[in-house]
């Protein structure tokens, strides 16, 4: 079949994707138009340290913020989530006559590792088809593609043609967002068959870590802090010629409380603070004494959510999990308007569906089954369930087995442990025997992920502007299905006793699908029924979500927050501050 390329066609494809993306594409990389001052360490609050600094490895954001230092991509996305040109000066999208598209990436000359090895074309080849799209190494960028998987190519040392069988509407932000993987230091894990003991944490205090980003992690102390330094060969240059980052260096000061965070904050220990909302008046009238820019942005793209494990270890338990009713229930028994009002100080808003608000272009609230706070209607939904109640009030399944189940969540984090506490007194209201147990971060989701062994946990998710993002999570096999893991996935599920319906099935065509189609009301329609399927049977039984908040030392300057972006990390290399 004939192949045809062309400016023209380029042109066209390139408008094209530029009219699907509700944000433009810049021709300038992030840093080019700002200037600052050399020197400081920026000092951040993290509640846990890192589980590792491989990020295929990685599911959770203490060690994904810890990576997003050192990593770095071909593109960028700005506090706007707008593409900028970044590891890749720019590239070329070509659509060929048989449906397969070709990218083809100039990648910018001169770049080096931390250890001062050039980067090539030679990195990307090898991180794409050897460690994201090795069937051996399964990871959530294959989650992403489906059985689009991209295949890399290197025409010439600063030049990579990457095809897909299939045209892929988020091409560009997904192949170009991929963070690279040193070759160098990295082919051997992979040739040996054992990539994912690749960069644990203790390749920090041995000096192991290299880097494209500005910062590169130096010391890790356990239960104290990660320490990083500024990448001597770092890449960008701002508007004056200065080599960037400004600052020497950033601390992650490892605080497991919000507590303890704030008051590290108060007395200057931190730069930075995540405010909630009960505390956001007290602080804003505080700010100008203190010397400290408190704000509001919009609603969040994170979620908070109740869910249930549905391969419980204990079968009968399973059953009351799977039970569309059973989660009904759940939902009419969480009253939002009190997290709203005793947790947020009314900073933040009901959440029914995946998708949040502050993701304009496909959040629908109309599409969405809600489940305002109702415990004769949680009785109704029991009833239809097949539950039923004794002499004493405990409710009993169709077996006569009393309902009796463990809530986790993170200790630490009051926000989950008040949620905890409102959701725990509603069931028992409800005749369930709830216990509600916090426990280590890192240990929840080692159950969540690794093992299995859990019942109900209440935790959230990163969000963004592009649900697709989140195919890891809905994606039937997908490495975050953590409420019904495939037996393919985890081996901890029996596959005697799985069990998938056909509502799932449709939420996973829809995430396979949607990225072939360049219609992008086709695309709004489906992550509608998206969001209706998911209202409906609620596999994740939405809480609230807080209105974006920030704090920060007035000292911190090139720092412009946004939900998307936060505070400092969208632009970390440009951050300056104040001595």
């Amino acid at each position: 079949m004939r192949r045809f390329l062309g400016i023209f066609l380029m042109i066209a494809a390139v408008a094209l994707f530029a009219e699907l993306s509700p944000f433009a594409q810049f021709e300038t990389y992030i840093g080019a138009e700002f200037t600052g001052q050399y020197g400081g360490v920026l000092v951040v609050p993290t509640l846990s340290g890192p589980r590792t600094c491989n990020y295929v490895v990685a599911q959770e954001t203490s060690s994904t913020d810890v990576i997003a230092r050192f990593m770095a991509s071909m593109i960028e996305l700005d506090n706007h989530a707008r593409i900028h040109p970044a590891l890749a000066e720019s590239w070329e999208l070509i659509q060929n006559e048989d449906g397969s598209m070709e990218i083809v990436w100039h990648l910018r000359k001169g770049v080096k590792w931390s250890d001062g090895t050039p980067f090539t074309a030679d990195d990307v080849v090898f991180t794409i088809n050897d460690v994201y799209f090795n069937p051996d190494i399964p990871n959530d960028m294959q989650d992403l593609f489906a059985d689009n998987w991209p295949v890399a190519e290197k025409l010439d040392d600063y030049t990579v043609k990457t095809t897909l069988k299939e045209t892929y509407r988020l091409a560009v932000r997904y192949i170009g967002g991929i963070p690279i993987f040193p070759k160098h230091l990295a082919e051997p894990y992979v040739k040996e068959g054992k990539f994912k003991e690749f960069w644990t944490v203790d390749a920090i205090n041995k000096g192991e870590i290299v880097g494209l980003g500005p910062f590169i992690p130096v010391e890790y102390v356990p239960d104290q802090y990660v320490r990083f330094v500024k990448n001597p060969y770092y890449w960008k240059y701002d508007k004056e010629g200065k080599q960037l980052p400004y600052l020497d260096g950033i601390i992650f000061k490892i605080i497991p409380t919000q507590d303890a965070q704030r008051l590290a904050f108060e007395n200057g220990e931190v730069d930075v603070y995540g405010p909630r909302g009960t505390e956001y008046a007290e602080l804003k009238a505080m700010a100008r004494e203190k010397g400290w820019v408190v704000g509001i942005g919009g609603p969040n793209f994170g979620t908070t959510f109740i869910t249930f494990n549905w391969n419980a270890p204990d079968p009968v338990k399973r059953k009351w999990f799977r039970n569309d009713f059973f989660r009904r229930a759940v939902a009419y028994a969480i009253d939002k308007q009190s997290m709203i009002d005793t947790l947020y100080n009314g900073l933040a808003v009901e959440q029914w569906g995946p998708i949040s608000q502050a993701a304009t272009v496909y959040y629908d609230e109309s599409v969405l089954r809600k489940y305002p706070y109702n415990l004769d209607l949680a009785r109704t939904m029991l009833k239809l369930g097949g539950f039923k109640w004794d002499e004493n009030g405990q409710l009993l399944d169709s077996e006569g087995n009393p309902v009796k189940f463990i809530i986790m969540t993170n200790a630490g984090h009051q926000i989950r442990e008040g949620m905890g506490n409102i959701i725990t007194e509603a069931l028992k209201k409800l005749g369930m025997d709830v216990t509600f147990a916090p426990i280590d971060f890192n240990t929840l989701v080692q159950k969540l992920v690794v093992n299995g062994d859990w019942e109900s946990i209440i935790i959230g998710l990163t969000g963004s502007d592009e649900p697709q993002g989140g195919a890891n999570v809905w994606r039937i096999k997908g490495s975050l299905h953590f409420w019904n893991y495939h037996p393919e996935v985890k081996d901890f599920v029996d596959p005697n006793d799985y069990y998938l319906p056909d509502w799932e099935k449709e939420i996973d065509r829809i995430f396979e699908e949607n990225v072939k189609i360049l219609d992008q009301q086709k695309v709004v329609d489906m992550f509608r029924e998206f969001q209706r399927l998911v209202s409906e049977h609620i596999p994740l039984i939405y809480t609230t979500q807080q209105l974006y908040l920030y704090a920060y030392s007035n000292k911190l300057h090139n720092v412009e927050p946004t939900a998307f972006g936060g505070v400092w990390g969208w632009n970390q290399d440009c951050v300056w501050k104040e001595q």
